[in-house]
């Protein structure tokens, strides 16, 4: 029976070879998602070990915040001498690394990433600690700076190049360019760029002069890690925390570990879609053949084999398909990875990547998840095939018609298909923590797509009926009998539609998410803000003077800052904070009061606060009630609620406070945006001209936007991020073509000899096209129109429990028409092979076949 089963593989190369490349393209992403991160891995601990090699200690504050992209704390200079005493040391060196810095040219063009990442400044590090590698010089005196190498390519720059940085503080500076950095060969890390400079120029820069925020340290020869840290420890006593080399190497790459999980996750999802859908088209092409081979299994069972082998012969079929597969898959995820790497860069998120990785855990998980997978597909179809009783031997006819399922059948497909539909409501409204939820809802949106999936034959007549009948006015005949042949074996065009269904549903899903959430920020910000400009730094480096300045023109009526901050409460939990002057803020923000009134704003002293009120609920305030926030040092500032007010899109977070006190409290030097209105009368070209003008002499790495402008930059981001879920999903729309090319394929082949007769009796050659042709296009629409229906079912329920967060449901008719329009035209191509074969069917061999 393996003979006979292999025998079938050969003599099947077309269908052989389409469902090898569902398999393949399924397991590609999967493959290529684990050979990307774990390269990216492998690449971060070798630049760690060997830039850190001779990092035997390294001190940095209490208050400092773990993870990648953390905030600074800081500790006096002092403490350096301190640690070089101690005996052991052989070298030390203090550092400032990590925050963030805005760069433009000469000409006032930004240098760096526009995808909203911050350009990082660190101060660059002696020869013995450096992780970066350099060319040209390193910044060791004021004045001077070293770039990413990328982002000074793109932004023209040369080496004796002068440039322009805002720091945290004070002014303008400007800097010569001495030399540029990579990190493992990228030049961000996550987007972010890095800047280098001396370190007295990072203490101006960050704020903090005469401080450090890290001192690395070299152990004398013979003197253990462990042994300096105890000593080090006894005499910096709770100002810093000591951690050995390997500790703080060990962090570092754990903090990446965390950061490339979300990675892997994300992308892992997609490839699971392309896998379910291979899924449905690997059934399908076993389910057709198992339907053609009916002669075939009757006669096996005549001749004496049992159902046992019958069966087995199938499943071999799947399992050689599987594994040979999902070893091509893997290899060709190999070749996958630089390609995610490159579209990963293209939205920003750039990594540093040297080498390739290929872990044993990416082997077994491709081959073992490809191979279960089209073994599991098969398992239906090779079900029916032991069924097939030998009496089929000695019947005429090509296609085992479609069997009216009983009562019990379709309600066990519904139930399943209910079932789906709970977990992710559960998953949704339980309150359940992120993991568990996301889990759920994964779980629940599979269940539901093999649910439709298997009822969806219930709906082939009623929606090729509909998605036929325009074909109809143009199509005459051909287009009839297109129509009539989808419906004559719905199983299998809804076994096809269904594979396109799945990637239809989740970018029309995608689409009405990103739709709602832009709609909802616009809308929040029309509501929130008054103002008719905006001044921002993309990277949140607005300085504190620009309202100030902008206020005094005479075409502003009023200017003042939002400052975003962030505070604790005393269990830890994280708590939005925002900067408002009082004096000015009514001006230019309208607040959604429940209690309280813009008066309540404008009397607001640093020791009053305004509380969003459903966090005022979940904390138990309300006005008149005291709490308390800390800051990163763990220092408590008490509060007096003066009122409340709803926040639906985010814009103030959960409270609002004075603006001196996001600063000095919360240690919060910048701005997030400066909200400006123009004087009565004033033109908006002499205003930007004005704001402009001011912003060119004393911040020349801002610019003035309108409104309009100002919301077109928040949506223009959030499209990037979208083009990129697009692009992969795109792979499991290609592997749904694949299957519908497969399913035309094999019906034109079982279907010879009824094309021949049209032939005979006078249907030309271009009427069989358009008969191929139309059954592509309907059987596409129809995975196009349940495809929509499930993303818009998925888009309203994933939005109902984010509607208290100010989320609006906004469906983009124009990107679904968009979706249809494609599927039609996405079916027509598809069909292309197999119309082309049908036409050229020899008609006298045809309708002599037997």
């Amino acid at each position: 029976m393996n003979r006979f089963a292999f025998r079938g593989l050969r003599e099947r190369k077309a269908r052989t070879a389409f469902t090898l490349l569902a398999v393949v393209l399924g397991v590609a992403l999967i493959a290529g998602t684990f050979v990307l991160t774990d390269s990216i891995s492998r690449s971060f601990d070798r630049l760690v070990a060997t830039g850190g090699e001779n990092v035997d200690l390294r001190l940095i504050a209490p208050e400092t915040e773990e993870g990648f992209g953390a905030s600074l704390a800081y500790f006096p200079d002092t403490l350096e001498a301190k640690v070089r005493g101690v005996d052991g040391v052989q070298f030390v060196a203090g550092g400032i690394g990590g925050f963030p810095v805005s760069v433009v040219d000469d000409r006032g063009k930004r240098v760096g990433p526009v995808t909203g990442a911050p350009t990082l400044a660190f101060s660059a590090p002696p020869p013995r600690f450096d992780i970066f590698e350099h060319k040209g010089d390193t910044p060791s005196a004021m004045g001077e700076v070293a770039l990413s190498e990328q982002a000074a390519k793109n932004a023209g720059l040369s080496i004796g190049d002068r440039v322009r940085v805002q720091g945290l503080v004070g002014t303008v500076r400007s800097y010569r360019l001495v030399g540029t950095v990579t990190f493992g060969g990228a030049s961000s890390l996550g987007g972010a760029i890095f800047a280098a400079f001396s370190l007295p120029e990072t203490q101006a820069l960050s704020g903090h002069p005469k401080q450090l925020a890290e001192i690395l340290v070299q152990a004398d020869d013979g003197v253990t890690q462990a042994e300096l840290k105890q000593r080090v420890s006894e005499a910096v006593g709770s100002a810093a925390i000591v951690r050995t080399g390997e500790e703080d190497r060990a962090e570092q790459s754990a903090d990446l570990s965390e950061i490339l999980g979300y990675l892997t996750t994300g992308l892992l999802i997609f490839g699971l879609v392309a896998l379910l859908v291979g899924s449905f088209v690997i059934f399908n092409t076993f389910s057709i053949t198992v339907a053609q081979r009916t002669r075939e299994f009757g006669m096996l069972r005549t001749i004496g084999a049992s159902r046992r082998q019958v069966l087995w012969s199938v499943v071999a079929e799947a399992l050689a398909l599987g594994f040979v597969g999902s070893i091509l898959g893997l290899a060709a995820g190999v070749g996958l990875a630089p390609l995610l790497s490159g579209l990963l860069s293209a939205v920003g998120l750039d990594l540093p990547s040297s080498g390739t990785v290929i872990a044993v855990r990416t082997v077994v998980v491709a081959i073992g998840l490809g191979t279960v997978v089209t073994v599991l597909s098969s398992l239906a179809p090779a079900v029916r095939a032991m069924r097939v009783p030998p009496v089929e031997a000695m019947q005429e006819g090509t296609v085992t018609p479609t069997k009216r399922q009983g009562h019990l059948v379709l309600g066990i497909k519904a139930a399943f298909s209910i079932l789906g539909l709970a977990l992710m409501l559960i998953g949704l409204f339980a309150g359940l923590d992120v993991s568990p939820s996301l889990i759920l809802l994964g779980v629940g949106a599979v269940i539901v797509f093999i649910g439709v999936g298997t009822l969806s034959p219930l709906l082939v007549g009623p929606l090729a009926a509909v998605v036929g009948r325009p074909l109809g006015w143009t199509g005459g005949v051909a287009a009839k009998i297109a129509q009539g042949n989808t419906v004559r074996s719905p199983g299998r065009t809804a076994g096809t539609a269904a594979s396109l269904m799945v990637g239809v549903a989740l970018v029309a899903f995608v689409a009405i998410f990103v739709n709602g959430f832009k709609a909802s920020f616009s809308g929040a910000f029309e509501k929130a803000v008054v103002g008719d400009f905006v001044v921002l730094d993309p990277t949140g480096l607005t300085p504190e003077g620009v309202a100030p300045a902008v206020s005094k023109l005479p075409s502003v009526a009023a200017a003042a800052s939002l400052r975003s901050g962030r505070a604790e409460l005393k269990d830890g939990k994280g708590v939005s904070l925002a900067g408002l002057d009082p004096a000015v803020a009514t001006q230019v923000i309208r607040v959604a009061w429940t209690q309280g009134s813009d008066d309540t704003l404008r009397r607001l002293t640093p020791q009053d606060a305004l509380l969003k009120q459903d966090w005022a609920e979940s904390q138990s305030l309300s006005v008149g009630s005291t709490f308390a926030l800390y800051n990163a040092k763990g220092e408590p500032t008490s509060f007096t609620v003066r009122g409340l007010y709803e926040d639906r899109g985010q814009f103030f977070g959960d409270v609002i406070v004075t603006d001196r006190v996001v600063r000095d409290q919360f240690d919060t030097p910048t701005v997030t945006v400066a909200l400006i209105v123009a004087a009565p009368g004033a033109s908006d070209g002499v205003v930007r001209s004005e704001i402009a003008g001011l912003l060119e002499r004393d911040f020349p790495t801002l610019e003035p936007q309108t409104r309009k402008e100002f919301l077109d930059m928040q949506v223009g981001a959030v499209n990037q991020i979208l083009y990129v879920f697009y692009v992969l999903l795109a792979l499991s729309v290609v592997i749904a073509l694949f299957g519908i090319v497969n399913t035309l394929a094999l019906s034109v082949y079982e279907r010879t000899r009824e094309l021949g007769m049209l032939r005979a009796v006078g249907a030309s050659r271009r009427q069989i096209r358009r008969i191929v042709r139309g059954e592509a296009v309907i059987t596409s629409l129809m995975g196009a129109v349940l495809g929509v229906a499930i993303g818009v079912i998925f888009g309203a329920l994933v939005s109902r429990p984010l509607e208290s967060e100010g989320f609006v449901l906004a469906i983009p008719w124009g990107t679904l028409v968009v979706l249809f329009v494609l599927s039609a035209i996405a079916g027509v191509v598809a069909a292309i092979g197999p119309a082309r074969r049908a036409s050229r069917i020899d008609v006298l061999a045809a309708v002599t076949q037997q």
